[in-house]
C-alpha cells in the first residue's frame, strides 16, 4: 500500500497501534526507512528539521622559550609563518598539544585555555 508523506510517495512496511494512536513504518523509493510515523501526519507536508550547525572552536597555541612567548590561532597565517621560520614539525606540535611530549626545538607548546 502506498501513502504520501513529506511530499513523496512511500510504501507502508508495517502498521500498528499504541495507546489508541495508530502508527506506520514507511520506506521511500530510495530505500530510506521512516519509523513510527503517526497516521494523522500522512498526506501532510511536514517541515523538515535542519540539523543545528555547530561551529568548531579554533584553539590558540602558545609557544614559550625562556622569556619569549608567542600566541597564535591554530592554522592562521602568522602561525604558519612562525612554524616555517623556526622549522617546526607540525606532528611534533600536535604531540605537544596532546601531552605526549612537552617541548619541541626548545619551545614549550601548549593550548591557551
Amino acid at each position: 500500500m502506498m501513502k504520501e508523506y513529506n511530499g513523496e510517495s512511500m510504501r507502508v512496511i508495517r502498521a500498528y497501534k499504541v495507546d489508541n494512536n495508530q502508527y506506520v513504518d514507511l520506506r521511500n523509493q530510495a530505500g530510506e526507512d521512516f519509523e513510527s510515523i503517526p497516521v494523522e501526519d500522512l498526506g501532510k507536508k511536514k517541515a523538515i528539521k535542519k540539523k543545528a550547525v555547530v561551529e568548531k572552536r579554533v584553539p590558540r597555541i602558545r609557544f614559550s622559550k625562556g622569556d619569549e612567548e608567542y600566541i597564535f590561532w591554530l592554522d592562521s597565517n602568522e602561525y604558519e609563518k612562525f612554524v616555517a621560520d623556526n622549522k617546526l614539525n607540525k606532528a611534533m606540535i600536535q604531540n605537544c598539544l596532546e601531552g605526549v611530549v612537552k617541548t619541541h626545538k626548545g619551545y614549550k607548546i601548549s593550548e591557551v585555555k
